[in-house]
């Protein structure tokens, strides 16, 4: 690969990012029909966690944009999933595990719960 440990973490947590606020949506959803007691907290703590996400997938797009960097999904399969990466003007066709990918953002939203810090990938790379 072209991109740097810095570019490799900001490509992967530009792909991640967007796998979070669909899993936290869809969550949010069910939260707003559930019939527990209080869904309110609950909530608030989602469209919480969603806001700071799409913020930090702001900058990240911006710095991605800064550094010349363009990443868009490609094709997706049984057991991977297919970007296609443009770092400085080289091109590459990276390939992710979706088992990888699902554990990565389950992780991250563990760390989420429990208010550790969740801008970094917890092993690094997500292949």
């Amino acid at each position: 690969m072209y991109a740097t440990k810095e570019e490799s973490l900001l490509i992967d947590r530009f792909i991640l990012y967007p796998m979070l606020l669909t899993i936290l949506n869809r969550d949010l959803q069910i939260f707003q029909r559930s019939p527990l007691k209080f869904t309110q907290p609950y909530v608030l703590w989602i469209e919480k966690r969603m806001t700071e996400i799409s913020h930090e997938l702001h900058h990240i797009r911006k710095e991605m944009k800064a550094k010349n960097i363009k990443v868009s999904f490609h094709r997706r399969y049984e057991d991977t999933s297919e970007y296609n990466i443009i770092v400085r003007g080289y091109h590459e066709v990276i390939k992710y595990s979706n088992f990888h990918l699902r554990n990565q953002a389950e992780l991250t939203l563990q760390r989420l719960f429990l208010d550790q810090a969740w801008k970094e990938p917890s092993t690094g790379d997500l292949h």
